[in-house]
């Protein structure tokens, strides 16, 4: 019988759980300052501490991002970061277009980011 899915001989190479890369990212970026970062992302303590505590919670593609702006990922980062979660920005959806205009830009400041969304029409992110 002929398998539909094909095989892989050397899959990518997993850098971690996006919970352990989120850590990672804060740890050598901002000293260990967490409350800084996720404030920074608009996420509150709760998500915060959900998404750490359990390595293998699903993370919604806008958390990820807001992190992502949050710690001032470069692109590479940011799609490394996204990628841990199971995404990743796609030049053929608006938002994702201007999330990534905004990283290779360096617009990380979230009002920033929701002045562009709103401006292409797109759902903003809501401030916490």
């Amino acid at each position: 019988m002929n398998n539909p899915f094909p095989t892989f001989q050397n899959p990518p190479a997993r850098k971690g759980t996006f919970a352990e890369l989120l850590v990672r990212h804060v740890r050598d970026r901002c000293d260990g300052n967490a409350p800084a970062v996720y404030t920074a992302a608009w996420i509150d303590r709760r998500t915060w501490s959900a998404i750490v505590s359990d390595p293998q919670r699903p993370v919604a593609k806008r958390t990820a991002v807001q992190f992502a702006l949050a710690l001032r990922l470069n692109r590479t980062e940011a799609d490394e970061l996204l990628l841990a979660a199971g995404y990743a920005l796609s030049p053929a959806i608006a938002e994702d277009a201007v999330f990534a205009f905004c990283i290779r830009s360096g617009i990380f400041d979230l009002l920033k980011v929701n002045i562009m969304l709103h401006e292409n029409g797109l759902r903003i992110i809501p401030p916490k």
